[in-house]
């Protein structure tokens, strides 16, 4: 059973790490093309279109799965594969989950609330600016907290044995 929480617990990490690396390497550089109204709007359509069963499995399977995870390998005795759980359990849960729910949903709660119809190009600038450069920063920050935790899960699905970690 705990090999088969490990497993769970990676696969849906490396989900969350892999749409947030694949933002990062694609939509984000194709929506600097954009102008204004066009980025903003088109920011909205995938804020809406990314909350739907599929991600939602993976976005909030991953931390369950990594709790449950630590839990199940620190007992009875800490071990390496359980150190490096544990340590991709805390990476995610601060800095990919907690960023997600502490920055980047904020961020995207007040662009929805913006309306591009009749705005100046000086307003649609500024709007943008105020929204992509502390969400691509807090982008950046979730995308490699989430490649680390699935770096670490995967050293610990290779882990041999369960042999305690020495004090």
């Amino acid at each position: 059973m705990k090999i088969f929480v490990l497993a769970l617990a990676t696969i849906t990490t490396a989900l969350v790490a892999g749409v947030f690396y694949g933002f990062a390497v694609s939509v984000n550089l194709a929506f600097a093309q954009l102008p204004d109204a066009a980025y903003i709007t088109a920011t909205k359509a995938i804020n809406v279109a990314i909350v739907n069963p599929a991600f939602a499995a993976s976005f909030f399977g991953a931390p369950l799965f990594l709790l449950l995870a630590a839990w199940m390998n620190a007992r009875p005795a800490f071990t390496r594969r359980g150190a490096y759980i544990l340590a991709a359990t805390i990476i995610f849960w601060i800095g990919s989950f907690g960023v997600t729910v502490a920055a980047n949903i904020p961020l995207n709660d007040q662009l929805a609330a913006f309306s591009v119809e009749g705005v100046s190009a000086a307003k649609l600038h500024e709007v943008r600016t105020a929204f992509a450069t502390p969400w691509n920063n807090w982008h950046m920050v979730r995308t490699l907290a989430s490649i680390l935790a699935m770096v670490l899960l995967i050293i610990a699905c290779l882990q041999r044995g369960n042999k305690e970690v020495n004090h």
